[in-house]
């Protein structure tokens, strides 16, 4: 770990922040993001602006588009993090106002529900019915033909980008996702690998907090096994498409990250996998912090726009 990490680490401690596992939903919700903490403003675009996505079930889902190319014709749907309890659209803007601005995309960022009012399968419905609606309605958003559509999420919303990809790709109805980018993904809830016992604390996300987000978002532990709520554990894998994952190294999602990068491998996907060195889970949060960091967005940007070119 560098001596910046190091002392970031160290602050955090310092302030105190009440582990997750002594809060309530509504006290966890009271305190701001690591992105709102952190990343500071949002830049300017030519294009923000709100939208509403049916849901599956008809409700409707809060998103907002993000351009600033006039001439974008990629559309990135994009599910943010938050343990599928915290977060938010808003929470997350400036990081993807600067991802629609750094890869010359437009981005779509969703509000999908959150758990407990709306546990598992509720929120992989959402990201599913906010692919479909980018596939039905990117050229209209982008206002010219859709050139590619790409999946993307972060640590929790990572999972529902993958997990929606395979739903959308198996029934076939409608254009799927051309790539998908999953940055420092949680694939299982079995919670118990050797990333999950060596930063089982002290680095920022901890073991007991993901067993707080599991508790809440999928109470029951064998439902949890479902490939819907861990895609490690998912058959026809081979119907994702070209895939970027991104995983943290000192994190405890670490493990079950790369093991999915090697399943997607097996099941002949198309996976660039890329451990980033030295870097925390939420590391995106941190770009503007962090050394590490600010190094590992700029590899995630590159790779994306070479994928996309």
């Amino acid at each position: 770990m560098d001596p910046a990490t190091t002392d970031f680490l160290r602050r955090t401690r310092t302030r105190g922040r009440q582990p997750l596992s002594g809060l309530s939903v509504q006290q966890a919700r009271q305190f701001p993001s690591w992105f709102e903490l952190l990343f500071g403003p949002a830049p300017e675009l030519a294009t923000m602006r709100s939208l509403s996505i049916p849901a599956l079930d008809g409700t409707p889902l809060h998103a907002r588009l993000y351009a600033d190319d006039p001439a974008a014709d990629s559309l990135v749907v994009y599910f943010h993090g938050g343990g599928w309890v915290l977060g938010s659209v808003a929470a997350f803007e400036a990081y993807t106002a600067l991802l629609a601005k750094r890869t010359g995309t437009a981005v779509l960022s969703v509000d999908y529900r959150l758990a407990p009012e709306h546990p598992f399968p509720t929120p992989v419905d959402d990201a599913e019915a906010a692919l479909r609606f980018a596939s039905g309605q990117g050229e209209r958003l982008l206002g010219r033909p859709l050139r590619r559509l790409v999946v993307m999420g972060d640590s929790a919303g990572a999972t529902l980008a993958t997990v929606a990809a395979r739903r959308v790709a198996a029934a076939g109805d409608v254009r799927g996702a051309d790539l998908q980018v999953l940055v420092y993904p949680v694939t299982d809830g079995g919670l118990d690998t050797p990333s999950y016992r060596e930063f089982a604390e002290g680095h920022l996300l901890t073991a007991d907090d993901m067993r707080w987000f599991w508790n809440h978002y999928c109470a029951d532990p064998a439902r949890r096994l479902d490939p819907e709520a861990s895609p490690l554990r998912a058959d026809g894998l081979g119907r994702l498409p070209p895939t970027l994952l991104f995983s943290a190294e000192l994190d405890p999602l670490r493990d079950e990250g790369e093991r999915y990068a090697e399943r997607l491998r097996e099941a002949g996907v198309d996976c660039e996998m890329l451990r980033c060195p030295g870097v925390l889970h939420s590391f995106l949060a941190m770009a503007n912090t962090l050394p590490t960091a600010r190094s590992a967005l700029d590899e995630i940007v590159r790779r994306m726009r070479a994928r996309l070119a």
